[in-house]
């Protein structure tokens, strides 16, 4: 039996001091494979949950940009309404009627002579 002396301490050589020794190794490197295993699995799902926020992102932006053409669209569409409204406003008065049928139609009255200056 020998002695390895370390200071004051000295660990026996002995076959079951070996064994606790090796355990002691194994252990460690088992706990070593388990926590890099478990970094490794948290690593994953902490990737697979940034694509995920980052495709949500970027459908967000494509939506949003949508929604803001559409609004577009509708206010052009309602500026066009506004306009047709007043527009059928105007035909319900019959002065504005006879003034748009003399002119894009050449629509005279007895006795009136119509002059095309263009």
């Amino acid at each position: 039996m020998k002695a390895q002396s370390d200071g004051k301490i000295s660990q026996l050589n002995t076959p079951y001091a070996r064994q606790v020794s090796n355990e002691k190794v194994r252990n460690r490197q088992v706990h070593q494979r388990r926590c890099k295993r478990i970094v490794a699995v948290f690593f994953v799902v902490f990737l697979i949950f940034g694509i995920q926020i980052f495709q949500s992102k970027r459908t967000l932006a494509d939506i949003n940009g949508n929604i803001r053409q559409a609004q577009s669209q509708l206010t052009k569409q309602k500026q066009k309404n506004q306009q047709l409204q007043r527009q059928i406003k105007m035909l319900h008065n019959p002065d504005y009627i006879q003034q748009v049928i003399r002119s894009k139609y050449n629509y005279s009255k007895k006795g009136e002579t119509i002059y095309n200056l263009n």
